[in-house]
């Protein structure tokens, strides 16, 4: 029978090849974007520096050409990084549970709240008028879990002595922080280029940097398997 014990040893490796998959599949759901942004509907290609990575997931590129390969793989990708992000930050609140039983809980909600939010995203394709609300809803939701999940990881992390994996909590805070803020008080990507420049590549920086703070998480908890 598969128990917590075997579940621990391959925890951290597992969800980092999730995280590599998520990568693979977003990179090759780019390849067959059909093209355009917000600003620019007529480019021929996926730009990472002015297209949104829910572009992945639209119907119909906004250049008006099919998009069903891209949104293929968007949901594929987006679904694997789900059961990476679950997975790991509801199992990993096992680790603290003897010493810190009700916060591991409050990390455990977190962990799913933020899991329902992304996959809220991959359900409401943004060209769908009367699906964008939800979309935005569910995009924003995704980072302000996030930053709640991150806080209280830094603090279990840091309860356990970790103080690598804490500074890296604290960083990935800040950067969702303010990414949450520049989207209350930022131009909308709409106006200009220049803005979508912005929220399309701080919006990038922020999900790497969540993806790069569980990897790193995760190597910290196969440091705690070796106290074991």
């Amino acid at each position: 029978m598969y128990n917590w014990g075997n579940m621990r040893n391959t925890l951290g490796k597992n969800t980092r090849r999730l995280l590599l998959s998520y990568i693979g599949l977003l990179t090759l759901a780019a390849f067959f974007y059909g093209g355009g942004n917000y600003i620019e509907k007529q480019t021929l290609y996926y730009n990472f520096f002015t297209n949104f990575i829910s572009d992945l997931g639209r119907t119909t590129s906004h250049s008006g050409d099919d998009n069903t390969i891209s949104i293929v793989l968007f949901s594929i990708g987006m679904l694997t990084q789900i059961t990476a992000s679950f997975f790991y930050l509801f199992n990993a609140a096992d680790y603290f549970s003897k010493d810190k039983p009700r916060i591991s809980i409050l990390a455990k909600i977190s962990a799913a709240c933020g899991s329902l939010s992304l996959l809220g995203v991959i359900f409401t394709p943004a060209d769908v008028p009367s699906l964008y609300s939800l979309h935005i809803f569910f995009a924003n939701s995704v980072f302000n879990c996030a930053l709640v999940t991150l806080g209280i990881y830094a603090y279990l992390f840091y309860s356990k002595g970790l103080k690598n994996v804490t500074y890296a909590l604290f960083i990935c805070s800040f950067i969702v922080l303010g990414y949450i803020v520049f989207l209350e008080v930022g131009p909308a990507p709409w106006k200009s280029i220049e803005a979508l420049t912005m929220h399309a590549t701080y919006q990038k920086i922020a999900v790497l940097s969540l993806v790069g703070t569980i990897w790193i998480m995760s190597k910290g908890t196969d440091l705690l398997n070796d106290e074991v």
